[in-house]
């Protein structure tokens, strides 16, 4: 069996690979994946300038649009309309029970609510959780204003809100004058409902 010398070995091995890359290379040329094609890879040696995406909004734009009408629950199961809730000054406050943020904010709630339920329509809207959850939630945190569902996301959805909490502040004609997302502490919520509803 005949030996193959190292300098030899070495020499076959390096024309293999210059023959491998000089045969990958007109395979992309041909194929066309030279630099002239509209390729939008990086080069090294050819500083390029980053192009920030464009953002997403995270926040819907609903200032002035009417609160759709759409059917939540209450929490003994019987379904209510929203156009049924207009007629006063309302705050719809969005939430869900393992949303942190939530748990931060409801007691704020429950404190302007006894200062400002007389003059303000409350409501709590659980998204997409059962009534016990809502019930319980609400008692937790001390909320005693009116609860209810929104059990498939009709209105939360339909909305396009997609951060939570979120709080709706509707004028008595059922238009949406404000859309807050994130959490309320009590002096900035009541400042907001004394600012968008009673002024």
């Amino acid at each position: 069996m005949a030996r193959v010398r190292p300098r030899t070995a070495a020499a076959v091995l390096g024309v293999t690979l210059l023959a491998s890359a000089a045969g990958g290379y007109a395979w992309s040329v041909a194929n066309g994946d030279d630099a002239d094609n509209g390729d939008e890879s990086v080069s090294l040696d050819t500083p390029g300038t980053y192009l920030e995406p464009a953002g997403i909004p995270t926040a819907p734009q609903l200032r002035g649009d009417p609160l759709p009408s759409v059917s939540v629950t209450d929490l003994s199961d019987n379904s209510i309309s929203t156009a049924e809730l207009v007629g006063r000054p309302m705050v719809i406050n969005i939430w869900f029970s393992t949303c942190v943020p939530c748990k931060l904010e409801m007691p704020a709630f429950a404190e302007v609510h006894r200062e400002l339920g007389d003059d303000v329509r409350f409501i709590g809207l659980n998204y997409l959780e059962t009534a016990s959850t809502a019930a319980d939630f609400a008692a937790e945190y001390g909320a005693q204003y009116e609860q209810l569902l929104d059990p498939d996301g009709a209105l939360t959805n339909g909305l396009k809100i997609g951060n939570f909490p979120a709080t709706l502040f509707v004028d008595a004609g059922g238009r949406i004058v404000e859309l807050h997302q994130g959490a309320f502490d009590a002096e900035t919520l009541t400042a907001t409902i004394r600012e968008v509803l009673l002024s």
